[in-house]
Parts: C-alpha cells; sequence; structure tokens
C-alpha cells in the first residue's frame, strides 16, 4: 500500500479552528454591527456556516493510500473542524482532474480533484489552505493517471 500523508504541523488543531471560524467570526461581527443581536439572525448564520464546514470542497485531507490488492483508494480526512472521517474508492470508480480554481479573490491555484464517479471526494490544493507539498501532488497525480490508463486498456 502506497501511502502519501500531510505533515501534522500544518493542520493542528489551533490552525483549523483559527482559519475555519475565521470567516464566521467576521460574519458575527457584521451582523452584532449592523442589527445587533437578533437570535434569529445568529442562529440563522451559526446553522449556515455550518452547512458550508460539511461541503466536501472544506474537507482537510490528511492522507491518500492506494491499495493495489484491493483495487482502492483510502481517503482520510477532518471535517467540521474536528471530525475524523474516511472515504474509499474503488478503482473502477475512480476519476480525477488536475485543474487551476479560483478560490475568493486571490489568484488561480492549481487543485487536483478526485472523483467518485460524478462526485467529488477530495480536493488537493498547491496553495493555500490546507495546501499541499508539490512533489507529493504530482506523485499522486502521478499514480492516479496510471490507474486511470490501466482501467482503459
Amino acid at each position: 500500500m502506497e501511502t502519501f500523508e500531510l505533515s501534522k504541523e500544518s493542520y493542528t488543531l489551533w490552525d483549523r479552528i483559527r482559519k475555519e471560524l475565521s470567516l464566521l467570526i467576521l460574519l458575527v461581527a457584521i451582523l452584532l454591527f449592523f442589527v445587533g443581536f437578533k437570535f434569529v439572525y445568529f442562529t440563522a448564520i451559526i446553522v449556515m456556516y455550518s452547512l458550508l464546514l460539511l461541503l466536501k470542497r472544506n474537507r482537510i485531507v490528511t492522507s491518500i493510500s492506494f491499495d493495489d490488492q484491493q483495487q482502492e483508494l483510502h481517503i482520510n480526512y477532518y471535517y467540521f473542524i474536528f471530525v475524523k472521517g474516511k472515504e474509499r474508492i474503488p478503482y473502477s470508480k475512480l476519476n480525477y482532474k488536475l485543474s487551476m480554481k479560483r478560490f475568493g479573490f486571490g489568484a488561480a491555484t492549481q487543485t487536483l480533484e478526485i472523483f467518485k464517479g460524478k462526485i467529488l471526494s477530495a480536493e488537493l490544493r498547491k496553495d493555500g489552505k490546507w495546501s499541499w507539498p508539490e512533489e507529493k501532488t504530482n506523485a499522486i497525480c502521478d499514480k492516479l493517471s496510471t490507474i486511470q490508463n490501466s482501467k482503459q486498456d
């Protein structure tokens, strides 16, 4: 089994809390400034932000493992800041796309998207929040292209 892992220093608990909750704190501050404390607005902001954190694009992918014996890709990740998750993708349903993506107002970042069929499972960025080193991303992309080419043969 070949495994690629993100260094533990790059996704410590404090970093996850600080980076994921900074937008929520900004939204609450704006809400308090313009409308004061209204329970309905405050609850709506918390619920919407919680749903936003549950999106698959907000997963913090910590490791990717290729199991050639069982023909599966294993993805370990964090979602909703604290909750650990795991997903298995059979090689037969595995798809990927390497492209430039724009996040917010920043410059475009090269992003490797991994799909289970047509459903997004993971997103690895080379720059920005929760970025992966370029060497690891390139190695994962090469391994995925090898798997894709062997499926077509």
